[in-house]
């Protein structure tokens, strides 16, 4: 239990900074943004970028639960910062990094959209929309693509 509390206090801090990170960011300096997500990453959750782009969909939504209860908001800021940093990735055309984190990036998002107590704008059904295009458009690994394919058809990933 007492980990538990950690984790999720480290998680809350790690979303705080992303959040004031892509608040602050300018979408014309994308490497600066990385190395601010990275960074965040490194203080907050003892990993990197890359581990959030490669982390298992699984253990990504395990990331936004407190104990048995589904936190919206630590799932909106990660598929925020996952979706800036495909952004990033398809400009520097790294495709396999894209796909990577738009697919992730998406597969918390349509989580977010199934909650009914998480509240989302109206604008997260169009980015779902765009995000939904650049994956198919993207390489994505096997398991995140079962992991939509399973939200998509069931509701459960």
């Amino acid at each position: 239990m007492i980990q538990q509390d950690v984790l999720m206090r480290q998680i809350r801090q790690f979303t705080k900074a992303i959040a004031t990170l892509l608040g602050q960011s300018s979408r014309e300096q994308p490497d600066d943004l990385l190395r601010g997500i990275d960074e965040a990453c490194r203080t907050h959750l003892d990993g990197r970028a890359e581990d959030l782009r490669t982390l298992p969909p699984d253990a990504l939504l395990e990331l936004c639960h407190d104990n048995d209860r589904f936190v919206p908001d630590v799932a909106q800021t990660l598929a925020r910062a996952l979706h800036r940093m495909g952004e990033t990735y398809a400009y520097r055309d790294a495709d396999e990094k894209a796909g990577a984190s738009f697919a992730r990036s998406l597969l918390l998002y349509r989580h977010l959209l199934q909650d009914p107590d998480a509240p989302v704008s109206w604008q997260v059904g169009t980015t779902v929309a765009a995000l939904s295009e650049r994956v198919e458009a993207l390489p994505v690994d096997d398991a995140t693509t079962e992991a939509l394919k399973a939200l998509r058809n069931n509701g459960t990933p």
